[in-house]
């Protein structure tokens, strides 16, 4: 055999020893998991722990597969995807750092101020014995010192409910002086109003000594009414036992 024959044989065992091969199925593997990842994360894909196991399919994949060149140029992609973000990574750490330094000092806040201050005035403190105000509190206050006597009927308003008075003792009316000679009408054990009593107050009963020498038989004046101020309604309270307002008086016995 010549020299040249020889040399024409060798080249075509070469070519023969490094012909291709087909699909390999690493780089199928590798591919279709770094396609799930980056489909679902897209560049914070690179970040993750399974992006190693996609490297690890491509480095297994044959050199004279057809798949080879397609691998090589995969994990160029994914090296250059892992250090653009770290850069990334690194970059928003910087940010993040200057903006934890520049940030105003936090303010504590009281919820319950906030919440004080959203609702609204109550306005001027409710008068403890005036309308609105419970007869059984201010019984407590005072000792009991309110009398529950008869039953009222306000004419024009049809309004119903019981008249107090102050107990007639010294020491009741020591502590309520500004209801002295007056009758509280009370409604649903509130106070309704106050106006002047219809009926003569009874005499103080003392609190302490022998009690005081009868009075006198003498006529009790009736006293009458107070006048309502101008320009407000005229109520009328019906007192059982007593005459009606604006009734004639019976006549005098003959």
């Amino acid at each position: 055999m010549s020299r040249r024959a020889a040399l024409c044989l060798l080249a075509l065992s070469l070519a023969g020893c490094h012909r291709t091969t087909g699909p390999d199925d690493n780089y199928q593997q590798g591919a279709a998991l770094y396609q799930q990842l980056y489909a679902t994360e897209l560049d914070d894909a690179y970040g993750d722990p399974r992006m190693d196991e996609v490297v690890g399919f491509l480095h297994k994949v044959d050199k004279r597969s057809v798949d080879a060149p397609q691998a090589e140029m995969l994990l160029g992609t994914i090296q250059r995807g892992k250090e653009q973000l770290a850069k990334e990574r690194t970059e928003r750490e910087r940010m993040a750092a200057i903006a934890a330094h520049n940030a105003p000092p936090v303010v504590n806040i009281d919820p319950s101020q906030i919440v004080a201050a959203s609702q609204p005035d109550a306005g001027p403190p409710q008068d403890p014995f005036g309308t609105g105000a419970s007869i059984s509190d201010l019984n407590k206050q005072t000792g009991g010192c309110l009398d529950e006597n008869e039953p009222f009927n306000e004419q024009g308003t049809g309004v119903t409910g019981t008249v107090y008075r102050v107990a007639p003792s010294d020491l009741c009316r020591s502590k309520l002086p500004g209801m002295v000679g007056q009758v509280v009408l009370v409604v649903n054990g509130k106070i309704y109003r106050r106006t002047g009593d219809p009926r003569p107050p009874p005499a103080a009963v003392p609190d302490a000594g022998p009690p005081p020498a009868p009075p006198k038989p003498a006529a009790a004046a009736a006293r009458p009414a107070p006048a309502a101020d101008a320009g407000e309604p005229q109520y009328y309270i019906t007192v059982p036992g007593q005459p009606q307002p604006g009734a004639v008086p019976p006549p005098p016995p003959q």
